[in-house]
C-alpha cells in the first residue's frame, strides 16, 4: 500500500500526520502491509530520509508542481477523469491501496482508495479562504467521497461536520481515526538544565517560558494569548511567551497575520514578554516543549491538534480554547478557556506561572512512555484493520474501525 502526498511540503502537519501513522503501523503491522510514500522528486532531503525509515520512498516529478509531468497528469485529469499516470505509477510498485491523497480519485482505479479529509475549516472560518468558493468546495469532496472506498476522519467532530456535507451512503464509509504523535524522547538528554541553556542562548531568551508551537496563521488564534500576556504585564506578572511555526500561511499571498502580531507586540511594548522565533528545527520544537512552564493552543479550529497529542505524549501541561475537538482530545489534566477571553487565559497563566514548577520523575516519564506505546498500539492496529477491511471490499465494517479509536 502507499500514501501519495500531494499536499505543500509546507504543511508541516500533514507530513508529521502520516510519518507517525506511519510509526504506529510499524508497530502494529505482522508484515501484512509493505508501505510506501511518494514524494515530489525535489522534496527535502531531511525529510525523505526521516520517511526511509518507516517505508519505501519513491519519489516523482508527477508531485513536483509546475512540472511538465504534474502539468500533463493535471490536463489528463482534468478533460478526461482519469489518473494515468498516477496508476501506472502504483501499478509498476504492485501497489494495491493508496491511502491519504486529496487529489486521487477518480473511475476505473486499479487499486483500492482510503482518502483523508483532515477537516472541515472553511464551513467555520470561510473568511479566511478567500480564494475558496464554499460550494465548489463541498461539491470537490463530495466528488472524493464518491469515488474513495473508505474516507477517514481525525475526530468524531470532522465526522460531524462530514455528515453536513456528505450524503449518508458516503457517511457510513468514513471511519474516525484520532492520530497519536511521537515525541523525542531524548532530546533534553540527562541534563535537561544544560539543554535549556543552549536553548537560551541559541534563540535569544532567558528564564521560564510558556509555549505556543503553532503555525502562524489567523485561525490558530494567537492574539488571544497576547492580550492575556500584555495583561498579565499590566500586573506587574512578567511572564514570558515563546512562538514557533510558519509565519508564511501557504494559502495567502501576503502574510498580513503574522504582521499584525508583530505589531501588537511592538505596539504594546512587549518585546520581552513575546518572543516570535518562526520556523526552527523540530526537535528543538519538542525540547522547548518539553522544557515549558505548560504549552498553549489557543485555536479557533483545529480537526485533530498535533501539538495537543505531542505535549500530551509527554506528559505536559496543556492550556486551550475550548473548542469541541480539543475537549474531545481530552489530555490529562488540561485548562481550558473560551477562544476570545483573554481575561480568564491570563488567570490561568498567573496560577501556572506563580505555581512550583512542574516536576518530571523516571517514574513519570515511564507512565507516559506505557501510555503512549498504548495509544500509538491502538491507533496503529486500526489502521491495519482498516486497510484489511479495505482490501477485502468489505462494506459495513469501517464504523467498526471508528470504535476501535475512540
Amino acid at each position: 500500500m502507499a500514501f501519495w502526498y500531494d499536499r505543500p511540503q509546507e504543511y508541516t502537519g500533514g507530513l508529521h500526520y502520516i510519518k507517525n501513522l506511519l510509526y504506529a503501523l510499524s508497530i502494529a503491522n505482522q508484515g501484512d502491509i509493505q508501505p510506501y510514500v511518494f514524494f515530489g522528486a525535489h522534496v527535502d532531503e531531511a525529510v525523505a530520509v526521516q520517511f526511509a525509515k518507516l517505508a519505501i520512498v519513491v519519489r516523482t516529478r508527477i508531485l513536483d508542481r509546475g512540472t511538465l509531468p504534474w502539468f500533463v497528469h493535471k490536463v489528463l485529469f482534468k478533460f478526461f477523469g482519469r489518473q494515468w499516470l498516477v496508476n501506472y505509477l502504483m501499478r509498476r510498485h504492485g501497489i494495491d491501496v493508496v491511502s491519504h491523497a486529496e487529489h486521487v480519485y477518480g473511475r476505473r482505479l486499479p487499486y483500492r482508495l482510503i482518502s483523508w479529509m483532515p477537516d472541515f475549516q472553511y464551513l467555520h472560518l470561510p473568511e479566511l479562504f478567500p480564494t475558496v468558493d464554499p460550494r465548489r468546495e463541498t461539491e470537490r469532496l463530495v466528488r472524493i467521497g464518491s469515488a474513495t472506498d473508505a474516507i477517514v476522519l481525525s475526530s468524531f467532530a470532522a465526522q460531524k461536520d462530514f455528515g453536513r456535507i456528505a450524503p449518508a451512503g458516503q457517511l457510513a464509509r468514513s471511519t474516525v481515526l484520532q492520530f497519536v504523535s511521537q515525541p523525542a524522547w531524548g532530546a533534553a538528554g540527562t541534563d535537561p538544565a544544560r539543554a535549556l541553556a543552549r536553548l537560551e542562548s541559541q534563540y535569544g531568551f532567558q528564564g521560564p517560558f510558556f509555549f505556543l508551537p503553532n503555525q502562524l496563521w489567523a485561525h490558530k488564534n494567537h492574539l488571544v494569548a497576547f492580550e492575556a500576556v500584555k495583561l498579565l504585564a499590566n500586573r506587574n506578572v512578567p511572564v514570558l511567551l515563546l512562538c514557533t511555526g510558519n509565519t508564511r500561511d501557504y494559502r495567502l499571498k501576503a502574510s498580513p497575520y503574522a504582521d499584525s502580531l508583530r505589531e501588537f507586540i511592538a505596539g504594546n511594548g512587549l518585546e520581552l514578554n513575546i518572543r516570535i522565533l518562526g520556523l526552527i528545527d523540530y526537535s528543538d520544537v519538542l525540547l522547548l516543549m518539553r522544557l515549558s512552564v505548560a504549552v498553549l493552543n489557543p485555536s479557533r479550529f483545529e480537526g485533530w491538534s498535533s501539538t495537543v497529542e505531542e505535549a500530551r505524549s509527554m506528559g505536559k501541561r496543556l492550556v486551550l480554547s475550548n473548542i469541541d475537538v480539543h475537549v474531545e482530545q481530552s489530555p490529562p489534566g488540561a485548562a481550558y478557556f473560551p477562544p476570545d477571553d483573554a481575561g480568564q487565559l491570563a488567570r490561568i497563566l498567573e496560577q501556572l506561572w506563580t505555581a512550583p514548577p512542574q516536576q518530571w520523575s523516571p517514574d513519570a516519564e515511564a507512565q507516559c512512555r506505557a501510555d503512549l506505546h498504548a495509544r500509538t498500539l491502538k491507533y496503529g492496529r486500526s489502521y491495519v484493520r482498516l486497510v484489511q477491511r479495505v482490501v477485502a471490499g468489505e462494506s459495513g465494517a469501517l464504523a467498526d474501525a471508528s470504535a476501535d479509536a475512540s
